[in-house]
């Protein structure tokens, strides 16, 4: 099993991605403020595509990011 964490911008929120192993399908939790930077670090890091969102809760410093990871996460893009 793969996790990594990192603190988001503001709050120090923490953001996770988990995964099986490297090189496989992810999911996000609680991507916060500003960590597209550096969850895409990650992602390249470890080969992962992320397939889903988790929140754990609706506040701003654990949501703010949803749209740009889903975005961003999307084949048809």
């Amino acid at each position: 099993m793969l996790i990594a964490g990192f603190p988001a911008a503001a709050f120090g929120t923490n953001c996770y991605v988990l995964a099986p192993a490297a090189g496989e399908n992810c999911l996000v939790v609680d991507p916060g403020v500003e960590v597209v930077d550096q969850l895409d670090a990650v992602l390249a890091e470890h080969r992962l595509q992320p397939v889903a969102v988790l929140l754990t809760h609706g506040h701003l410093d654990h949501t703010f990011s949803v749209t740009p990871v889903s975005t961003a996460s999307c084949p048809t893009r």
